[in-house]
């Protein structure tokens, strides 16, 4: 086994973070890393058992029933948050080279996109600070006061491709609202939540508020289902989607679903291609395509499709496609053997369905080993396509001709995803116009850009429930009326 190139604290490499300290995994199992980009073997760490969930569930459960956090008030809660701010900002670089490492994410697309977990802790750390987490409200007899108070135990389950992010977003808001949490690292990036557990035990949070594990399928399923966990916040694949819906409706867990898409880039008649172009092309296959907010279908007018497609292209074929450590490189490696062949297969399926192939389609040349993909683009490519209605997670986008918006809306439309999209064009509040017409629940206008003060959601399969700003914070909080006599 190949020596990890990050260096770790070594609670990292045989614990887990459980009511405040680091523990050993009881199970013996364990995972092992495999490098993206030379398929070797590098790290090889612990999996939970059934002891190790339960472990964590009564720790956290203990937390939220008996512990200050949840009574704490939210002016203390904030100052832990800054705190942790802190620490994780100290933790920054460590976290961008994790994400490398791990899953094969360009180091400079690491080293950029990191900070939006950051921001996550600075801005809840302000919402908290003056919400009104009690208000009153007139009524005949008297007044109510509405009362929002955190829902309990969150179960938060990030996927491996942008794993600190994800939970930044998760554990900020839920820790906000009062929630313990237990943090269900995914197998394929593990360190990133620990990082988090060691951030959280530097800000001197009380023991069994933050809690992290590292477990597959069948402890993963244990913990949604445990009847400890009164919150579960999911970000990852349809089909374990469904699954975490079923298990949280049997005992009416509340749940907010996160599970991909299938977004579409509008290109309007009057869009200028060489700036919409450019603006566009970081976001049809951000980490090789591996992020859920891909722009990975491009419209556009069919008057201009020769134009678009000859700009899209030329932009594809410029970009850097190499090993995730050099500083030059745009596009790395996919994650693993698997990925790479489920993304190979999507193209065939495209080439056997019709679709037309402009540029990629195979192994990236000149490298023996890693899980490297030509940045890919089809056209002629329709509605009921596989490429056109399926999340592929690669380097894969398809180009689409429209009439007019009618047809364009209907196209983007057309996939049984709602998460993302955007739309280009000479007049914003056109523009605007257009992307208010989108069943989906995130776009942008003539750029691209997620902010921590707006929420992020989809529609659809796109799962439910909003992370992000407000939205994302009384998503962890349940609401209680109390109606008193007088004013």
């Amino acid at each position: 086994m190949s020596d990890f190139p990050v260096a770790l604290a070594d609670e990292f490499r045989e614990c887990f973070y459980v009511g405040g300290r680091w523990v050993r995994a009881g199970s013996g199992r364990r995972v092992t890393l495999v490098s993206p980009s030379t398929e070797q073997d590098v790290l090889s760490l612990p999996l939970a058992d059934s002891a190790d969930v339960e472990r964590a569930v009564a720790a956290a459960r203990t937390a939220f029933d008996t512990g200050p956090w949840p009574r704490m008030p939210a002016s203390e809660r904030a100052a832990h948050l800054k705190r942790l701010a802190e620490e994780v900002r100290a933790r920054l670089p460590l976290l961008a080279k994790l994400w490398t490492a791990q899953v094969g994410a360009p180091v400079t697309f690491a080293e950029g996109l990191i900070h939006a977990g950051e921001s996550r802790f600075d801005y809840y750390a302000g919402l908290v600070d003056g919400y009104a987490f009690t208000e009153r409200r007139p009524t005949r007899r008297g007044h109510a006061r509405v009362v929002r108070e955190p829902v309990g135990v969150a179960a938060l389950v990030a996927p491996w491709n942008a794993t600190f992010n994800i939970f930044a977003h998760k554990v900020a808001a839920a820790l906000g609202a009062g929630c313990a949490v237990v943090l269900k690292s995914p197998v394929e990036s593990p360190l990133d939540a620990l990082v988090i557990a060691e951030c959280a035990d530097a800000a001197g949070l009380p023991p069994g508020v933050v809690n992290v594990i590292t477990a597959d399928a069948q402890e993963s399923a244990q913990l949604v289902a445990s009847a400890g966990v009164d919150k579960i916040s999911f970000t990852g694949s349809v089909p374990t989607g469904r699954r975490i819906a079923e298990a949280a409706a049997r005992r009416m867990a509340r749940t907010t679903l996160e599970l991909g898409g299938k977004s579409a880039a509008i290109l309007l008649e009057d869009a200028d291609l060489s700036v919409a172009v450019s603006a566009l092309t970081p976001f049809v296959m951000p980490f090789a395509g591996q992020i859920c907010f891909s722009q990975t279908r491009v419209l556009a007018p069919r008057h201009r499709l020769a134009e678009v497609e000859e700009s899209l292209v030329a932009a594809v074929r410029s970009l850097t496609v190499g090993d995730p450590w050099d500083r030059a490189t745009e596009v790395g490696p996919v994650l693993n053997e698997r990925q790479y062949r489920r993304v190979l297969d999507y193209v065939q399926t495209g080439r056997r369905e019709g679709a037309r192939l402009l540029t990629g389609g195979g192994r990236s040349a000149g490298f023996e080993r890693g899980h490297y993909i030509d940045p890919t683009v089809f056209t002629e490519v329709t509605p009921d396509m596989t490429v056109a209605r399926e999340e592929i997670f690669g380097p894969v986008v398809t180009v689409q001709a429209y009439r007019d918006i009618d047809e364009a809306v209907r196209l983007a439309d057309s996939t049984d995803f709602g998460l993302s999209g955007s739309v280009f064009g000479a007049d914003a509040e056109r523009a605007f116009d257009v992307a208010a017409r989108v069943r989906t629940g995130h776009l942008a206008v003539n750029g691209f850009e997620i902010s921590p003060n707006v929420p992020f959601g989809g529609r659809k399969l796109s799962g439910h429930g909003r992370e992000g700003g407000p939205e994302g914070l009384e998503s962890f909080l349940e609401t209680k009326a109390v109606f008193m006599p007088g004013a």
